[in-house]
């Protein structure tokens, strides 16, 4: 090899080596937001734990529907409400197509995803709510969709998937604030909810973005989950993030690995 050709090639070497030590060398939390990112949507996609999770939260769905039934078998009044996004409908191809474009949330690109009308069904929940139809409960779909823009989108969504009652009256989407209280309350003031379904806890109660208002009124409601409130995983956005206040904030996630590995302290 010739002298010229070999201080190249050392060189070209040396470039990659360097590389490779200043990723090595960043802190903890270096972009560490895109990362769990990423993690999170390949996961929620790909990870059959995630699929065996969904499984899971439905089939409990389906036998605490059948116990409800049995022991009212001529009630008229009985509902289930269900959450859309990443409870019944799986969004990751819009968080990964975020990622490879490097953009972040917004109206508009959001949009442009639900007018596709292209979701496809979280594992499970589809074979769910046929059930709760075929035993007669009522289905109330409460979303923080947008009603005026992505109701009918997202109706015509469900109506491929071959989702039940699909109409109107069974969608209680977001016209003003994002708090969905008032929303669930209407519908407890005309039926008995037997189950609740979501992946955020405001899907099941009035929630708190202050962390440990959080975790109290979530040990509060413990003996509820999987009983009354389905619970399905969602890693990739929700309030758990706002309480812990990262939103891009690498600090804080430092912090947060900081505590964590406390026991190496002692």
């Amino acid at each position: 090899m010739k002298k010229a050709n070999r201080l190249i090639l050392l060189l070209f070497v040396s470039i990659i080596l360097l590389t490779a030590c200043n990723k090595l060398s960043n802190s903890p939390g270096e972009d560490s937001i895109d990362h769990n990112l990423v993690m999170a949507t390949l996961y929620n996609y790909y990870a059959a734990e995630y699929q065996a999770l969904a499984y899971q939260a439905y089939n409990i769905g389906k036998k605490q529907l059948l116990i409800k039934r049995l022991h009212n078998p001529e009630a008229k009044n009985l509902a289930v409400v269900v959450d859309v996004d990443e409870t019944i409908l799986d969004n990751s191809p819009f968080e990964a197509k975020l990622i490879l474009d490097n953009k972040s949330y917004n109206k508009n690109n959001w949009q442009e995803w639900c007018k596709l009308e292209s979701a496809k069904a979280v594992p499970g929940a589809l074979e769910f709510l046929q059930f709760a139809d075929s035993l007669n409960f009522h289905i109330f779909y409460l979303s923080n969709r947008k009603k005026e823009i992505e109701q009918e989108l997202t109706m015509n969504n469900l109506r491929k998937l071959g989702f039940p009652q699909i109409n109107n009256k069974q969608f209680l989407f977001k016209t003003d604030i994002s708090n969905k209280e008032s929303r669930r309350q209407k519908i407890l003031k005309k039926y008995k909810v037997v189950l609740f379904a979501g992946d955020n806890l405001g899907d099941f109660y009035e929630d708190s973005s202050d962390f440990n208002k959080r975790k109290n009124l979530m040990t509060m409601n413990k003996d509820k989950f999987g009983e009354k409130f389905l619970v399905l995983p969602n890693a990739m956005y929700g309030n758990w993030l706002n309480s812990l206040g990262m939103q891009d904030n690498k600090k804080a996630i430092d912090s947060l690995l900081n505590i964590m590995v406390q026991p190496y302290q002692k």
